[in-house]
C-alpha cells in the first residue's frame, strides 16, 4: 500500500489511500464488502446491507459501549464502489481492475485535522491485512501501528499528530 495522502476538503480533512491487490475485482469485492472477507482487515463488526440508504451498525471489538456506532449506505455499486458513514467519519473504498489484479482506492473524510496520525496508521494497518489476507506481500513495518504512528507524524506534522495509537 502507498502511504496515505492527507489533505483538507472544505471543513474535513481527507486520508486517501491507493495500492493494488494481486486478485481480480470479484474476489476484492469479496475481500471489501462480505462478512468473512471484512473479518480479515476492517477494526469493526458491521451489520446491515450495502445498499445505499441503509443503515449500518458498526461493532468494535474489546470496546466496553455495547451499543454500535450507527453509520449508513451512501453509495454501493457491486463490484466497484462502497461508501459509507461511520459515525463521523465517510469512507470510500473503490475497486478498478486492470491486468494483474485490482487497484484499490481508500478514502476517509475526517472531521478533524488532529486525527490525521492516528486514522492514517491505523487505516494503514487495516490495509495492509486486507492485502494480505488476499495474499498479497506485506511488510512487517506496514502491519506496526506503532512504527506507522512514527511516519505519519513525520509527514504530517505534530498538529495531525494530536490522538494516540490504539491499534
Amino acid at each position: 500500500m502507498d502511504p496515505a495522502a492527507f489533505a483538507p476538503s472544505g471543513r474535513r480533512w481527507v486520508l486517501t489511500f491507493r495500492g493494488d491487490l494481486p486478485v481480480n475485482a470479484t474476489d476484492a469485492w469479496i475481500a471489501v464488502a462480505s462478512r468473512d472477507g471484512l473479518r480479515g482487515w476492517f477494526p469493526a463488526v458491521i451489520v446491515g446491507e450495502w445498499t445505499a440508504g441503509r443503515d449500518l451498525a458498526f461493532y468494535v471489538p474489546d470496546d466496553e459501549a455495547d451499543e454500535p456506532v450507527w453509520g449508513e449506505v451512501v453509495d454501493a455499486e457491486v463490484g466497484r464502489l462502497l461508501a459509507f458513514v461511520w459515525g463521523a467519519d465517510s469512507l470510500r473504498i473503490t475497486l478498478d481492475p486492470y491486468d494483474a489484479g485490482t487497484r484499490l482506492v481508500f478514502a476517509v473524510s475526517l472531521d478533524a485535522q488532529s486525527r490525521g496520525v492516528y486514522e492514517a496508521a491505523r487505516w494503514h494497518v487495516c490495509l495492509a491485512r486486507l492485502r494480505e489476507s488476499v495474499g498479497g506481500y506485506v511488510e512487517d513495518a506496514d502491519k506496526d501501528p506503532d512504527a506507522q504512528f512514527r511516519r505519519y507524524r513525520t509527514a504530517f506534522g505534530e498538529d495531525a499528530a494530536a490522538l494516540p495509537p490504539a491499534c
